[in-house]
């Protein structure tokens, strides 16, 4: 009983170890997932899973386990499920090795090992070698697996959360997100990515802070996060390092004026010249783009069908991917679990300290996250072929990490509505965490013993 009033004290402070409330619930249902889910649960499963393999020399032949090709879903495995053999199949026979020419699809990691795909498959690949020296067989390569990734990225990101000065709390609700943690519990080089977006992020939430940036320490650090970005980061999380650029430049620039009154005037006339610039240039690059992608009515429209219509598939898709869960077609859970999410997060942003004083870097951060939203959509404009309506492919995962940000954003003093207390927020957050993500293990293994459909009638 002290134990427990003695960490419920703790609870109601203000100063809060979420840090070990993340790796508590993260580890978890971590290792839930990673023993109870159905192999390729996350997204390109399949090829997550053929590119760890190659990599360490050990591709299997899919083919054993109905999957003649290397694509993405678990629809195949049904049948192994609903007969009770799935154990037999996938945990009990062991794995066929074959050449890595004989694999139904281009391993994009093998092409070169400078590249998010090759970098971001390195853990997982290290724990499939372990699991099949453990014993031979699809389920046990891939448990490891899951559980190298896990540990790994839950680890760092434990971290990551302890020693980030602000937003703790939005690091935490935001990792700890059924998108995040199938991700860590999985083969997907989205885990690593999540991990390092978060180190970036909290980096300039720090750098945010300090009353006196020193150019030589901070330009050493940044050339270092620069090279691992361009190793592990996907393309859209690049641009990310456009808020470092605007934290020096606001720092460089309100060093100059100071703060006296005397020079505010010509100290916004440059902040007001270069956010013109920059409009300018991104206007110009985005006109550029649009030009050779069928114009700028084009892809406005476009745009327009996959933001502003109700119902469409890819706004469903994103709002329902970007936290609430992975794949609606396998690990459904209820649509309103996407809503009490979103509900969650602004309740955290409000709840969390203000501490940004300048505006710049708080719309700068606004302004990236949505440049990073846009750019994907863009880049997916020409999926399958499509050449009118909505754009599709995007998925909502592409930009969780990057909701970070939006601690940059509402943390800004000027930014007045707040909530209290932060310990009421925080037992929501955990409450939430609980049963979202049990209704992704249940919902999922309920759909793949078809239960659904006999509920159903």
């Amino acid at each position: 009983m002290e134990y427990v009033s003695k960490n419920l004290r703790k609870l109601s402070k203000q100063n809060l170890p979420v840090h070990k409330i993340y790796i508590v619930l993260a580890l978890l249902f971590g290792i839930i997932f990673s023993i109870a889910m159905p192999v390729f649960h996350e997204q390109d499963g399949q090829y997550h899973f053929a590119a760890s393999s190659t990599m360490v020399d050990l591709p299997v032949n899919l083919s054993n386990y109905g999957e003649y090709v290397v694509g993405s879903g678990m629809d195949n495995q049904k049948q192994f499920y609903q007969n009770g053999t799935h154990f037999q199949q996938f945990y009990l026979q062991k794995v066929q090795i074959i050449p890595q020419e004989d694999v139904p699809r281009k391993i994009n990691a093998l092409s070169s090992k400078f590249n998010y795909d090759y970098m971001g498959h390195i853990i997982p690949a290290l724990g499939v070698w372990v699991g099949y020296h453990i014993y031979p067989s699809l389920g046990v390569m891939t448990i490891v697996a899951r559980l190298f990734n896990l540990i790994v990225c839950a680890t760092m990101m434990f971290f990551i959360i302890k020693w980030v000065k602000k937003g703790k709390l939005l690091f935490t609700c935001v990792m700890l997100s059924p998108v995040a943690i199938i991700s860590f519990a999985s083969l997907s080089y989205d885990a690593i990515n999540f991990v390092w977006v978060a180190f970036l992020v909290a980096y300039m939430i720090n750098m945010s802070l300090r009353s006196k940036l020193v150019l030589k320490k901070e330009l050493p650090i940044l050339a270092v996060l620069g090279v691992i970005s361009v190793l592990w980061f996907k393309t859209n999380f690049l641009l990310l390092f456009a808020m470092p650029a605007i934290i020096l430049v606001n720092y460089l620039i309100s060093n100059y004026y100071g703060d006296d009154a005397v020079h505010q005037k010509s100290k916004y006339r440059v902040i007001a010249g270069v956010s013109f610039l920059t409009f300018i240039v991104g206007s110009g690059a985005f006109y550029y783009w649009t030009h050779s992608n069928g114009g700028v009515r084009y892809v406005v429209s476009r745009l327009w069908a996959s933001f502003g219509i109700l119902s469409t598939p890819t706004s469903s898709q994103v709002s329902q991917t970007l936290l609430a869960q992975t794949n609606r077609m396998t690990n459904g859970i209820p649509f309103w679990i996407a809503g009490v999410w979103f509900a969650l997060l602004i309740c955290i942003l409000l709840v969390e300290d203000k501490y940004v004083k300048s505006k710049v870097i708080s719309f700068g951060a606004l302004g990236v996250f949505g440049i990073s939203v846009l750019v994907v959509y863009m880049a997916f404009i020409s999926y399958n072929n499509a050449i009118s309506g909505q754009i599709y492919g995007v998925q909502g995962r592409y930009f969780t990490p990057v909701l970070l940000l939006l601690s940059l954003f509402m943390g800004n003093e000027a930014f007045k509505l707040k909530i209290k207390p932060k310990r009421i927020v925080i037992v929501l957050m955990i409450i939430i965490v609980i049963i979202s993500n049990t209704l992704i293990v249940t919902n999922t293994l309920s759909n793949m013993h078809g239960l659904f459909i006999d509920m159903r009638g």
